[in-house]
Order: structure tokens, then C-alpha cells, then sequence
């Protein structure tokens, strides 16, 4: 939809309304424009910028210190580039320029010139800076261009800068005005024209921030998914893995999910051998063939690996799920239902009215057979777990999301009466597959009572405390957490604690 390009575009929606929450770019926004008004005005780079670290103060922990580390490395480049160009002074942080008597061009960035018209444009990245071209590029350095100062532009630069590690990219480098303004019309003017024209609804990741939520018919509709009575402080989105993430630690959910902060990745085993398995699987589904041992040979021996010819193969990747993928074959779906049109790793968006929530619900594999919707997820692990299918169900809250999501409409919407979720768990050695019905009453009521508990938590929590937890060692996000050694200092306190009792 074109909603997004038109802010002062309100569509119908009856009593429903989107309701925005925090954005918290914005305030790191705001701080970077009060440095550069500070300096015009002949105030000093870093005492500016140390003190509008303060009024950081209030916002999440987690954030302000990578908000923090950022303006250190942005401003760090930004005197590094006065050195090379002169001085620069700040003219904006969202560039507009008049198309016509209801358009604009708009680019949000910083943009800078100097006193001899040297102009340069610059683009936040969370971690660090892109240097691929694209259609954002040529509208940033036409607007930069078109831009009204007192000075003549003689050179445009395009840049992003890495907030992360401060590294930074001149993706469009030092070109004229007449330059910009041909490169917009030749590489980006058609897609913003497609984009103000575009009327296609495309379920995803912004429907929770979409003016059109409440009342879109390409959700599923979902009331009562959530089973909370009234909604949070604002129209919200959230998946099984969130609330996974949310209960180990609210923090780390909201640092990682909802703030994008950049995560330091420590080489988890466990989580590459199930992405790589996960992939791999897949690959194999979209063939629309049972898989077949035949179809893996040894990781010795990849020029045998003929069903994906053509494809570059990454060895490491499938040496990781090599062992499981083997295990997959004697379960796979396909295997005793070959006519079976399976739909693989898509995403299904669906909303509930009463809490004003986007519900993503995402199964390895899910198909139509009879009058049931089956959803596939599978878990890789390297021993079998074990225990009665009620225990192995309380192990995955995946399982739990996928029959509410079942019950609350997504089999209606296929056409479906019933629905089933079948968990896939693969070892190196073996594959087991639990099947669970919507059918089964008191499952349901078990699956609803955990999506309730936790969803509860999370659509009410505003604060997003740190939980310390034996993951915190291993937690991406632990470089902006204030309490990411106090799991550590609670073992060293019960070891101590435990050695002065005994003696």
C-alpha cells in the first residue's frame, strides 16, 4: 500500500485507530540535530555532544548506552570529515524539497555543507554501513541537492555511517547537482512513483505499524487470540519466538526485537546446526518430491548433491545439518502424501481485534489434507528428549502458539475444520513426531493458558527488565546490558555463601 508515503492520508476505519508507540531512532535523531544547532552556533563538538548524552537519561537502559557508543563513532567520522572537506555545518535531519502543490521528496538524514558548497548527506546504520547503491541513494543526493541554503551546491556525497563500528561508505560520491538530478530521474524516480501508486496489500513485518490494520482483510482475522480483555498502550506485533525471548528475558527481547540493536553472535552451536537444518529442509520441500537419502551424500562428496544444481552450496552449512536431514527423510511429510501441496517457511499475519495486536505465525511446512490444516515445526536437538507427548508440548511454546493460531482462524481460513500441529524433532540418529489436534479440549486449554500468561506480561510491560539468566554469557546484546554480569555475581555469591556454611 501507499499509505506509508502519504503521511497526511487518513483512511476510513471506522472506530479503529493505529496507535504509534515510542520510536526510539527518533530520540538519537533528535540528539544528533541538537549537536549540529549547538555547533552553528559556535558551541564546541564533544563538550555538545557529552552534554546531550544526558538527556538520554530516560530512556531504556540497554539504549541509551548503544546510543551513547553511537554518537561516539558518528561524531568521530563527522570530525574526521571536516578535516577533509572544511568545516561543516548542519542544515537538516529530514530533507524535504517541493515537488508540486501536494508532493514532496523527503529523505530522513543529516545533511551538511560547507561554506564553499560541498554538501554530503548521511544515512544511520544500526550496526554498520551498506555500500550497495540504491534507489534511496539517488533520492537522498537529489534532495540533498534541490535543498534551499545561501550557498551554491558544487558536489553532492551520499554516505552511511555504521553507528556500530563507525565505519562509513560514499555510496554516491561527490557528484554535481545536474549529476543528482539525473541519476534520481534515470535509477530511482519510477520506483517512488510505484511506491506513491502502489495498491497491493502485502502481509509482513509492518502491518503493526500500518494506518490500515484494523480493518484489513489480508489478515486473518484473530479476535480473542490473545485472550486479554483490553489492549496494550499501543497497536503492537508479536510471534511465538517473541514471547519465547520476552519470558527468558524481557531486556534482551526488547533490545533485540523492538530497539535492533546490534547483536554480537558467539558461534551457538545449537542455533547454526538448526538454522542450517531448517534451510536445507526447505530447499528440499520446495522441490514438491519426498526427500530421499539418495539426494545426500556425504559432506565429503558434494558434487553428488545434484537437487539443488545450479546453487552455490555452502559445505559448512550442510555438514552442520547433514546428520539431521538424513533423520528428516524417514518423516518427511511428503513421504506418505506425495500429492500433498505443501507451502514452506511462509509467514501467515493474522490480528486480533480485542488486544490490537498483529499475530505472525510461521511453520516449517503447513498443508491442506481433508478438513484439516496441518502445521509442521521442527526442532533439532542431539539426544532425543524424553517423557509423555503432554511434557515434550509444555518443552515448545511454538506448539502451544500454532493451536491457538489454529482454533482462532487460520483452518477457517484455508478451509479447513480441524487443526494439527505435528513437531518434528531430529537428532543425529533418529526423528520422532509428536502430533497434537485442536481437537483434543483439554490440550487447548493448556495451549490458550501459556499464550495468555505470557502475552500478558508482554503487552502490558513498558520497562523491559533485565531477567539474569545462565543465558546472559551467551546473550548478542549483552555489550548494552547493565546487568549482564549479575547472573555471574549470583553463582559466586552462592558458591561463597555455600563454602563459608560448610566450613
Amino acid at each position: 500500500m501507499a499509505l506509508k508515503v502519504r503521511p497526511r492520508t487518513t483512511p476510513e476505519t471506522g472506530e479503529w485507530t493505529l496507535r504509534k508507540g515510542p520510536f526510539v531512532l527518533g530520540k538519537l535523531a533528535d540528539t544528533i540535530k541538537a549537536i549540529g544547532w549547538r555547533t552553528n552556533r559556535g558551541g564546541q563538538l564533544w563538550p555538545e555532544v557529552e552534554s546531550q548524552k544526558r538527556q538520554l537519561r530516560d530512556l531504556h537502559d540497554g539504549v541509551r548506552q548503544f546510543f551513547e557508543h553511537g554518537l561516539d563513532r558518528y561524531f568521530e567520522y563527522h570530525e574526521a570529515r571536516e578535516e577533509s572537506l572544511g568545516q561543516l555545518r548542519f542544515l537538516d535531519g529530514w530533507v524535504e524539497v517541493v515537488k508540486g502543490p501536494d508532493a514532496s521528496l523527503v529523505a530522513w538524514a543529516f545533511l551538511y555543507e560547507t561554506d564553499d558548497g560541498l554538501r554530503e548527506i548521511r544515512r544511520l546504520r544500526h550496526s554498520t554501513a551498506q555500500a550497495t547503491a540504491t534507489a534511496w541513494a539517488y533520492v537522498a543526493a537529489h534532495a540533498a541537492a534541490e535543498y534551499v541554503s545561501h550557498t551554491p551546491v558544487k558536489r553532492i556525497w551520499v554516505t552511511e555511517v555504521g553507528l556500530f563500528d563507525g565505519i562509513e561508505f560514499h555510496i554516491v560520491d561527490g557528484i554535481s547537482r545536474d549529476e543528482a538530478r539525473a541519476l534520481y530521474e534515470e535509477r530511482a524516480r519510477s520506483d517512488v512513483l510505484a511506491a506513491i501508486r502502489g495498491t497491493a496489500k502485502v502481509t509482513g513485518r509492518g502491518c503493526g505499524e500500518c494506518k490500515i490494520t484494523g480493518v484489513c482483510d489480508s489478515l486473518v482475522c484473530s479476535d480473542g487470540f490473545l485472550q486479554l480483555d483490553a489492549p496494550g498502550p499501543w497497536t503492537r506485533s508479536v510471534s511465538a519466538s517473541d514471547l519465547e525471548a520476552y519470558e527468558r528475558c524481557p531486556a534482551q527481547w526488547y533490545m533485540e526485537r523492538e530497539a535492533h540493536l546490534p547483536r554480537l553472535e558467539d558461534g551457538n552451536q545449537a542455533l547454526l546446526r538448526g538454522l542450517a537444518t531448517h534451510r536445507w529442509i526447505a530447499k528440499a520441500h520446495l522441490r514438491g518430491v519426498p526427500c530421499s537419502l539418495t539426494d545426500l551424500p556425504d559432506p565429503a562428496d558434494l558434487d553428488r548433491l545434484s537437487f539443488l544444481a545450479g546453487e552455490e552450496i555452502d559445505s559448512a552449512d550442510y555438514e552442520l545439518a547433514h546428520a539431521f536431514l538424513r533423520s528428516h527423510v524417514s518423516c518427511c511429510p511428503l513421504q506418505s502424501a506425495a500429492s500433498l501441496s505443501l507451502s514452506v517457511e511462509k509467514t501467515l499475519y493474522s490480528y486480533d481485534g480485542k488486544a490490537d495486536v498483529v499475530l505472525a505465525t510461521k511453520a516449517d511446512a503447513y498443508w491442506v489434507d481433508g478438513d484439516t490444516l496441518t502445521m509442521r515445526e521442527i526442532k533439532t536437538v542431539q539426544v532425543q528428549p524424553e517423557g509423555s507427548d503432554d511434557e515434550i508440548f509444555s518443552r515448545f511454546l511454538a506448539v502451544a502458539w500454532d493451536l491457538v493460531a489454529l482454533e482462532a482462524g487460520l483452518a477457517q481460513r484455508f478451509g479447513a475444520v480441524n487443526g494439527e500441529v505435528q513437531l518434528e524433532i531430529l537428532s543425529p540418529s533418529s526423528a520422532v513426531v509428536h502430533t497434537y489436534s485442536t481437537r483434543d479440549a483439554a490440550l487447548m486449554r493448556m495451549a490458550r493458558g501459556r499464550v495468555r500468561r505470557l502475552a500478558r506480561q508482554w503487552l502490558a510491560d513498558t520497562q523491559w527488565d533485565p531477567l539474569p539468566n545462565p543465558g546472559c554469557s551467551r546473550c548478542g546484546v549483552r555489550r548494552w546490558c547493565g546487568a549482564r554480569d549479575a547472573f555471574e555475581s549470583l553463582l559466586e555469591g552462592a558458591v561463597t555463601h555455600e563454602v563459608g556454611s560448610a566450613t
